[in-house]
């Protein structure tokens, strides 16, 4: 697929022109079974310049030491460790952090595959301030249970009815975004900020998003990726839907009550 920047110009220049935010918490299993095989080799063999950010969420193994080890002679790959604080700090922290033209955050479990990046890159350069992920509408799409499912459109047709109507598939874990509007965005997050988290609790984070791009303005694009699902043994099955669902709600009422524009 071919993407309308110049060619040239982003391989001199010193901004990346993609910057890659992989949340990382306790994945050491994960990484040893491979899952991150694929992504530097794809950057490598793209023309335009990159970074990865992984930000180390606090993690209690030895996700680290792989991580520096495997990766220690890349000059545009960072590691850099918060206090556990969830996948928000932790994508919040990576994007603040990242310098790219685009900025890019993806599961590190890679269950969207890194080369879905160029169809958002596309769509960027067509004029999209920020593009969301999509499951299913791509040529696969694999879950665990029809229970998952299940849990998943009723959760989201709660969001659409409560936040943010006309989003397709809010938690995709697969965004990007200009680097205006994502600085925008992360620094304007107030629900999902958590003082003291438990495992890997995410939360209404990405509803949270996508609610401020569409309260800023920003143009934002929903496109068809892959996806498979990988379970996670970091997330509470019964308490976490709860918690998303009343973070949602305290998303529109921080709205109602002008919380938002204090931003």
């Amino acid at each position: 697929m071919e993407i309308g920047y110049k060619r040239l110009s982003t391989l001199i220049m010193s901004t990346p022109y993609l910057s890659v935010v992989i949340p990382t918490y306790n994945e050491a299993q994960n990484f040893k079974n491979g899952v991150l095989d694929p992504v530097v080799p794809f950057l490598k063999s793209q023309s335009f310049s990159w970074e990865i950010i992984f930000v180390n969420d606090g993690s209690s193994d030895n996700t680290v030491e792989l991580l520096k080890k495997h990766f220690q002679n890349y000059k545009n790959i960072r590691i850099l460790t918060i206090p556990h604080g969830g996948k928000s700090a932790a994508v919040t922290n990576g994007v603040l952090a990242a310098e790219g033209k685009y900025i890019l955050f993806t599961d590190f479990d890679q269950s969207t595959p890194i080369n879905f990046s160029l169809p958002f890159l596309s769509v960027h350069e067509a004029g999209a301030d920020v593009s969301i992920g999509v499951r299913g509408g791509s040529s696969s799409y694999k879950s665990d249970s029809i229970m998952s499912k299940l849990r998943s459109k009723i959760f989201l047709i709660l969001v659409q009815f409560i936040a943010i109507p006309g989003i397709l598939d809010s938690q995709c874990g697969f965004k990007s975004f200009t680097k205006q509007a994502a600085k925008k965005i992360f620094t304007s997050l107030r629900v999902c900020h958590q003082a003291k988290v438990s495992g890997g609790y995410m939360g209404a984070f990405d509803v949270e998003v996508i609610f401020l791009a569409k309260k800023f303005g920003y143009n934002i694009a929903q496109v068809p990726v892959d996806w498979v699902r990988i379970p996670s043994k970091h997330l509470n099955v019964l308490k976490e839907p709860l918690m998303m669902v009343r973070d949602t709600i305290k998303i529109r009422l921080y709205d109602i009550l002008g919380r938002y524009a204090e931003v």
